[in-house]
């Protein structure tokens, strides 16, 4: 599919999509900047650049003059209120992301953008966070844009990467709508892209190598038009896909609403107990700690407003459930084909909060053993999980990509 993908034979326009996975979304992050990305034949050119609260901008003028079919889903009327604290009355583009499923977060942005007219001007939507700007810059070198210089030294500002405090900057900056604004990011990915393509040699496998470990591990996700392109990139786990599973299954899902630019501090660990009984029946208990060491008045900190999801096999009944802030419900996703557990919490700066969740599976252990599917959330940073089977240690893992697992026991 590469060439063709890739505009060997015509054109290609792709929209990029940055998510900021500092403030966390379901899908890996909340979309901060849009860019489109065209390739013909080796050139590289990125026409409209700009950060999505411009391009929400006109999707209000316009729903303002018609009616619009953008009734926020439940989480965000709740959780993610307006600036006048005041639960959101409309769905933006930058919130859209909602689903965990990449396909379906996608094509709802897109049942967004259409709205604008002219229908879409592109052939799919490829999604990345600051990962993937500060790997290939770091392979590159660094790119001055606009007279600021990005680069994958470590920055004494914030003690992180240079290009990672200035894109986080930048998003400041796109939050607070000053209008002398400028939009780096279709600039910057033109630099990267073009020193990519037009390095030499030797610098082919780093590339290569950092390209597919950052969709492997869901920094870079894709989402093609052409039907056969997706298919390929599906089957290389490419799509951000929740996958069906012959077995157990676990996929735990953050949302920050409101709560800054909090991910980049706080951490988690996943304690999931599986318990199987004579007859195969499966019942698990999922524990989350969620800790951010850092204080206040560090860089960017703040409370991590957490809209946290747990998904789990279609069927599976919850027996109790701690920390919550509010109610745990039970919830079925029809069109993923999954239960899941919602929750809310506030982790405070140099402050921790444990979720669990107490269950039945709806599946069943075969003879002595038990396949397990366990998918990363896109741009979540690398967790630590500790997989028990009754009361035995079985895999100990920093969750970097999505793990299967076939348990004995």
């Amino acid at each position: 599919m590469a060439p063709d993908a890739l505009g060997q034979t015509s054109p290609k326009t792709y929209l990029i999509l940055f998510q900021n996975d500092k403030e966390i979304r379901p899908t890996g992050g909340f979309i901060t900047a849009y860019t489109f990305l065209t390739l013909d034949k080796g050139h590289i050119s990125t026409s409209v650049s700009d950060d999505i609260y411009r391009l929400d901008e006109r999707l209000l003028a316009t729903c303002e003059s018609k009616i619009c079919p953008l009734t926020p889903p439940a989480p965000i009327v709740k959780y993610l209120p307006e600036v006048t604290g005041k639960p959101r009355s409309a769905w933006s583009m930058r919130d859209s992301n909602i689903s965990p499923d990449l396909p379906t977060a996608a094509s709802e942005f897109e049942r967004m953008y259409s709205l604008l007219g002219g229908g879409l001007p592109f052939d799919g939507i490829i999604t990345i966070d600051t990962q993937v700007v500060e790997e290939l810059i770091a392979i590159t070198g660094p790119v001055e844009v606009y007279g600021t210089n990005y680069s994958a030294e470590k920055d004494p500002r914030c003690n992180c990467p240079n290009v990672v405090y200035e894109l986080e900057h930048y998003a400041e900056v796109a939050a607070k709508g000053e209008q002398d604004r400028k939009a780096v990011l279709g600039t910057l990915m033109q630099q990267v892209l073009g020193r990519a393509l037009g390095s030499g040699v030797d610098k082919v496998p780093d590339f290569l190598t950092s390209g597919v470990r950052l969709a492997n591990d869901k920094h870079i996700m894709f989402f093609m038009h052409n039907l056969r392109t997706q298919a390929a990139m599906s089957k290389l786990n490419w799509t951000g896909q929740i996958q069906a599973f012959e077995g157990d299954y676990l996929h735990i899902n953050d949302a920050n609403f409101a709560g800054g630019k909090s991910n980049l501090y706080v951490e988690e660990k996943v304690v999931y107990e599986i318990k199987v009984d004579s007859s195969g029946n499966v019942s698990n208990k999922v524990t989350i700690e969620y800790k951010n060491p850092q204080p206040f008045n560090t860089w960017l900190n703040g409370i991590l407003r957490d809209y946290v999801r747990v998904y789990v096999p279609k069927g599976s009944k919850l027996v109790s459930s701690k920390g919550s802030d509010d109610p745990v419900n039970t919830l079925e996703d029809e069109k993923l084909g999954k239960t899941y557990f919602d929750a809310f919490i506030q982790v405070r700066p140099q402050n921790s909060r444990t979720l669990s969740f107490e269950y039945t599976s709806s599946v069943k252990a075969q003879g002595k053993s038990l396949p397990l599917l366990i998918q990363k959330q896109p741009g979540a940073k690398d967790h630590h999980y500790i997989v028990k089977v009754n009361g035995s240690t079985k895999a100990e893992f920093d969750l970097t990509s999505d793990k299967e697992f076939n348990l004995n026991f």
